[in-house]
């Protein structure tokens, strides 16, 4: 940062910079400290900070909206952050159509961790990209699929469980292959099968969608996310298990994590938590556990920690009789809601909290990689926000050596590793 807070010349062109600063401008004009201002909008003070500092997330729309109206700025917060979530949504889309290539300059840290990902991620890029009009036809196609054959039920079950393990581990280039025809097979299966088989199949093909979102979502397709979780939503209903049709709003939550819409989503959450019958089966509960979990993210990257406290408290208790493991394709157990924790320290800016909680503790190697790879991931974001870069490069360098396509796809260290390098 230049002096009196004028960009430097690696923020000038980042709208995301330009917001953290009005915020900061217009709330030294007003007078207050971040315990004020906090206290006004019923927000934490460390997220009022975090709200200022460039080189993080975009705040909340609910957060600016906020802000913008206790700051007294006429819609002049809420307008800049729509002009910076859409150069971030150009960006990303940029570097998941490998049209990007990453800057050079004469800083040392960072400089091998941004090119090595570069050179791995256009590579996987490249082929989901060519994968993408295959994945669309299918899903285009899915009430008049093509002539094919269709496996039985006993046939696709294995198939389907190596989906969802390959899900898991953020195999996204595999996935983007082998997704297409197994919808196309799975599609004409429902058009074709006796009723009684509908269920059974579309629980199936469920977790198929749910592999072709993962891929889409995380690759930043959120307009394709969308449509599949729409399809996934209806296939839920056809599958005739209340559970599926829980873990349908679990994974319906990415929709309000990229609109950022955080409010309407954990209502969404906790409507879908209080249907399902905990008491009914471990399934059930663990499923009644995720959606707290992901409820308690969604209020944390909100700022709301009273509510994202409530939420992740809940899913602990749950979790204390469910044993750690994969229910309807999501991992939950106690390791899993500690990884959350972790995840929602670092969204509050509570960063001694989330490095005392990650002190001394590693996730069980049983959990599946991309979990793993999440608390890797957070606890580099945790120093970074601490101001320490080697140990967040090294906390990235295992996050990528436990699920190295889930870190090349993950915008936080897309972030992380830039600022570093620009900075360095």
């Amino acid at each position: 940062m230049a002096a009196g807070g004028i960009p430097s010349r690696g923020e000038e062109a980042s709208l995301a910079a330009q917001l953290a600063l009005e915020i900061r401008r217009r709330r030294k004009a007003a007078g207050l400290s971040h315990s004020q201002l906090a206290q006004r909008v019923g927000y934490t003070r460390q997220y009022m900070s975090l709200a200022e500092r460039v080189g993080r997330n975009l705040p909340s729309k609910e957060l600016v909206r906020t802000l913008d109206t206790a700051l007294g700025a006429d819609g002049a917060l809420v307008a800049l952050r729509v002009r910076a979530d859409a150069e971030q949504k150009a960006l990303r889309q940029q570097l998941s159509g490998s049209r990007y290539r990453a800057r050079r300059n004469n800083g040392e840290v960072g400089r091998a961790v941004a090119g090595d990902r570069q050179a791995e991620r256009d590579s996987t890029s490249d082929t989901i990209l060519a994968q993408l009009p295959v994945l669309r036809r299918a899903l285009d196609a899915y009430d008049v699929p093509e002539d094919g054959p269709v496996r039985t039920i006993d046939e696709l079950r294995p198939v389907i469980a190596s989906v969802v393990d390959k899900r898991l581990r953020s195999d996204y280039t595999v996935l983007a292959v082998e997704v297409p025809a197994l919808l196309s097979e799975l599609h004409r299966a429902l058009v074709d099968c006796p009723a009684g088989d509908r269920p059974r199949f579309a629980r199936l093909l469920f977790q198929v969608y749910r592999a072709a979102d993962a891929v889409a979502d995380k690759y930043s397709y959120y307009d394709l996310s969308a449509r599949i979780i729409g399809l996934l939503s209806g296939i839920a209903v056809k599958a005739e298990d209340e559970l599926v049709e829980a873990s349908s709003s679990y994974v319906r939550g990415e929709t309000f994590f990229a609109s950022g819409d955080l409010a309407a989503g954990r209502k969404m959450l906790e409507r879908a938590a209080d249907r399902v019958r905990v008491t009914d089966s471990e399934v059930a509960a663990a499923t009644y556990g995720t959606l707290h979990m992901r409820a308690a993210v969604m209020a944390g990257r909100a700022g709301q920690a009273r509510w994202a406290q409530e939420h992740i408290d809940e899913a602990q208790q749950i979790a204390q009789r469910v044993n750690e493991g994969i229910h309807l394709g999501t991992a939950f157990g106690a390791a899993s809601v500690r990884i959350h924790r972790l995840s929602l320290m670092v969204e509050l800016g509570d960063v001694g909290a989330a490095l005392r909680s990650a002190a001394a503790w590693q996730p069980p190697a049983s959990l599946p990689a991309e979990r793993r790879s999440h608390f890797c991931i957070d606890l580099g974001r945790a120093y970074h926000l601490a101001g320490q870069p080697e140990r967040t490069l090294e906390a990235l360098h295992a996050a990528r050596r436990i699920a190295p396509e889930h870190v090349r796809a993950h915008p936080h260290v897309e972030e992380i590793v830039e600022q570093i390098r620009l900075t360095s």
